[in-house]
């Protein structure tokens, strides 16, 4: 036993002095470097050509197979979120009414008719229009409505103009919607869709945001038609959608001529026992693919 210890003893000195002539060795190396810069000498540095090097590691990962790869088990995760989605929205026979460009003079009227129908919508706006009649916004706020993001200028030379230019207007949107009305918003509509101006980067600085970016599957063209026509047209495409078992997400503006339509529209809603729904932060959202249909405004 005392052999033992004894031996630990020793170990344990052994140990101890190891460790002091580690330690004086970095001390003085640290005194050298200190020595060598203060002299003015040249201190050994990481070179451009290296630097270049870890640059182009960084941009060629973006080409690799393991980041294709892990595009593809992104869109393979986002397709499932949006068949489950859909399955229950089937059972429901939801369908989604978005409005774009307002809150206009004539958004209390719009409200009063889908008041009137018993009828949900979501709503894309405008930052200068939502400053303009931030009253309507909190009736749509205490009425249910859901409340989206359409940014500032609704001009494609400004907002399409660099990669950064969409997020940085819908998140000036997206603190007007906060602070006028106090709701959270991740929901996007770009104006005029997310095709063809809003490249794979600008798509990829929105995601960062976690800016949930929504386009439509029916176009009522109530922007071109602006009258009964459009009604027609869009009653027609919704029952398209359905037969192809997909969910009709309408695309509408906040216009006079569409609000005098409006009526007929949600007249055979009901009749046809729609559920008229909200879209969601929560949800998968309906997002047109680019498909090598995206390129730059100036491109």
């Amino acid at each position: 036993m005392k052999q033992h210890k004894h031996l630990n003893r020793k170990g344990k000195i052994t140990l101890s002095i190891i460790a002091v002539f580690i330690l004086s060795f970095f001390f003085l190396r640290l005194a050298s470097i200190d020595k060598t810069a203060a002299s003015g000498e040249k201190i050994e540095s990481v070179s451009a050509e290296q630097l270049s090097l870890s640059f182009e590691t960084k941009k060629a990962f973006s080409d690799s197979d393991l980041h294709q790869s892990f595009q593809e088990k992104e869109r393979q995760a986002k397709q499932k979120a949006q068949e489950k989605q859909r399955k229950a929205e089937q059972k429901d026979k939801a369908i989604y009414l978005t409005f774009d460009d307002g809150p206009s003079p004539e958004a209390g009227e719009l409200l009063d008719i889908l008041d009137q129908y018993n009828a949900k919508a979501t709503f894309f706006m405008l930052g200068p229009q939502i400053q303009s009649r931030p009253e309507i916004v909190e009736r749509m706020v205490n009425e249910g409505f859901g409340l989206g993001l359409h940014g500032i200028t609704h001009d494609k030379d400004q907002i399409y103009r660099s990669t950064e230019a969409p997020t940085e207007e819908m998140s000036d949107d997206q603190e007007i919607v906060q602070d006028v009305s106090g709701v959270y918003t991740e929901l996007v509509r770009l104006p005029y869709g997310s095709i063809p101006y809003l490249t794979e980067e600008m798509r990829g600085s929105l995601n960062q945001q976690n800016f949930k970016i929504w386009d439509w599957n029916v176009d009522s063209r109530d922007w071109e038609l602006k009258d009964q026509r459009f009604i027609d047209h869009t009653i027609q495409e919704i029952e398209n959608v359905k037969q192809a078992g997909e969910t009709p997400v309408v695309l509408l503006h906040d216009k006079p001529e569409t609000i005098r339509h409006l009526p007929k529209l949600l007249t055979y809603l009901q009749q046809e026992g729609y559920q008229t729904e909200t879209v969601t932060n929560k949800m998968a959202p309906l997002t047109f693919e680019c498909e090598g249909r995206c390129h730059p405004i100036n491109g």
